[in-house]
């Protein structure tokens, strides 16, 4: 005996979706959800975090909620050790949501760029110019992007990673 009516399946296939889910598949299936999260998280620890503290532990990399922080000597690395659940939460208080859940702290030379530089005195080196019909799909996939904080760095990792095809 079959069935007449609608389907719930095909009613879910044709109902909206919404621009976020689509924007988050669209970057996931491009790779970049890691890297936009990364790039927040720097944005966060330069605002968050106390120069003095900047000046001598530099964000090595972040993963899966693990934070690695690279500190200069010892001294340093014990008292980061004891502010280290301090410095989660203001990680995450500036994040506005809980991202990093551990900090891991190790001695080795911590760059300065965090003291020296700040964002608007970056100098980035120009990248390569691809083609112009994929220099016009660059654009066409940073269009919903024009108005973010991230845009810029994502615009020179696309075009870098282009540059590897050129």
């Amino acid at each position: 005996m079959r069935k007449t009516g609608l389907s719930t399946e095909g009613a879910e296939r044709n109902s909206p979706s919404r621009c976020g889910d689509i924007l988050l598949g669209a970057l996931e299936g491009m790779g970049l959800v890691g890297v936009i999260r990364h790039l927040a998280l720097l944005r966060a620890w330069e605002q968050a975090i106390p120069l003095r503290i900047r000046e001598r532990a530099t964000v090595e990399t972040f993963r899966e909620g693990r934070l690695c922080v690279c500190v200069e000597d010892p001294i340093w690395l014990h008292e980061l050790h004891m502010l280290r659940h301090k410095l989660k939460v203001m990680l995450n208080k500036e994040l506005g949501e809980p991202a990093v859940e551990e900090i891991i702290l190790r001695i080795g030379r911590a760059s300065r760029r965090s003291a020296l530089d700040t964002p608007k005195a970056r100098v980035h080196k120009a990248p390569p110019v691809p083609s112009s019909g994929a220099e016009g799909r660059i654009k066409e996939l940073l269009a919903p992007f024009e108005e973010r904080p991230y845009r810029d760095a994502l615009e020179r990792l696309i075009h870098r990673w282009a540059a590897r095809f050129i």
